[in-house]
This record gives structure tokens, C-alpha cells and sequence, in this order.
């Protein structure tokens, strides 16, 4: 089974138009995504390929998040019962200078593509419930919602990233390093959303 087929673009229906609203993925019986990417009530599609399948915003868990601030928990689940996805959640947090995959969609000139990239744990002081990752590629929007991995197993999700930073008077290697970081969601974290 390729992983990527459980990597999949969330769709946003506004009117007549789905609109790209970012990436979820599949573990045990859980569609997950960012809190933020379904924080309208609207009704979401999930595609598979040319598949649209339709989701019901009243059973993402948990539906409200604050997600106004980086301590915000950024995580929504919806049930999917018989997924029989090889992706999984890590038993342990990431640690500084750990090396991951991110994998997601985003909407590029050329059209919505799933982009791949490599990333690092910034040894950075841990942030509750989240951790700063350095990307090799830049990732942009769209990338909320992305698993954040190493051989199959989830240590994230990505769902804030540094477009914000001022990069004034910084020298060109670190501004590099500022606009490639983002936030990711910590396993431990998401693991306290999941029903017992």
C-alpha cells in the first residue's frame, strides 16, 4: 500500500464551488486534519482520486477548537470505520534534530499537487502541545493538515506556518531558515482528542 494513496485534499463547499481547503490522512478508523481547515460549517468533501465523498460537519471531533493562537489544539478527527490505512500514530514525541517527511497537497500554478519535502525538529524550547519544524522545500497553504512522519508513523500535524515573521535586518541564511518553519500538532497532543 503506498502511503501517499492515505494523504488526501479536503475540499471546502461554498455555494455550487468546492474550494481546496487543505490535507487530511487516514489512521485506524479517523479521517485528521487541522482544526482550522473545517472551521467553517460547511459541508467538506474528501478526494480520493476522481472520488468526492461527502463529510458531515457535526461529526468532526472535537468541532470547536481555539485555534486563534499556536497553544490553540489544531486537530479535528472524523470517524471512518474499516479504514485499513498503513499509516499509524508514534508512541513517543518528536525530539529536537529529529528528521521527518512531510507530505501534503497544495494548489500550485500548474494546478493541486502533492508536494513532498523533508523537514527538521528545530531544538527550540517544546511548546505545550506543538514544536517548530524546518522544511527543506517551503510548504505553503494548503500543507495544514499533513502528517508530519517518519516510515509510516505520524509524530504530527502541520497547522501554523512563519509567513508572519519579520524578516528585516536578519542575514539571508537565517531568513531562509524562518520562512521554511512551521508548527506542528504533537502525537501525545493528538492522541487526547481520540475517543477511549
Amino acid at each position: 500500500m503506498l502511503i501517499a494513496n492515505y494523504i488526501m485534499p479536503l475540499f471546502r463547499q461554498c455555494g455550487d464551488e468546492r474550494s481546496f481547503a487543505g490535507t487530511a490522512f487516514c489512521i485506524d478508523d479517523y479521517l485528521i486534519t487541522a482544526g482550522h481547515v473545517i472551521n467553517t460549517e460547511a459541508t467538506y468533501y474528501l478526494r480520493n482520486g476522481q472520488d468526492w465523498h461527502p463529510l458531515q460537519y457535526d461529526q468532526w471531533i472535537p468541532r470547536q477548537l481555539p485555534t486563534t493562537d499556536k497553544r490553540g489544539y489544531d486537530v479535528a478527527l472524523y470517524p471512518i470505520p474499516g479504514l485499513k490505512s498503513p499509516l499509524s500514530l508514534a508512541d513517543a514525541d518528536t525530539e529536537p534534530l529529529d528528521h521527518l517527511d512531510v507530505l501534503c497537497w497544495q494548489m500550485l500554478p500548474q494546478g493541486l499537487r502533492q508536494v513532498g519535502t523533508q523537514s527538521l525538529v528545530l531544538n527550540e524550547q517544546d511548546e505545550d502541545g506543538y514544536r517548530r519544524i524546518s522544511t527543506v522545500d517551503r510548504i505553503t497553504h494548503g500543507s495544514s493538515g499533513s502528517p508530519v512522519m517518519r516510515d509510516g508513523k505520524v509524530y504530527g500535524i502541520i497547522t501554523m506556518g512563519r509567513d508572519h515573521v519579520d524578516t528585516a535586518g536578519m542575514s539571508p541564511l537565517k531568513r531562509s531558515l524562518e520562512q521554511n518553519t512551521c508548527w506542528i500538532f504533537k502525537v501525545s497532543h493528538i492522541r487526547r482528542f481520540l475517543p477511549r
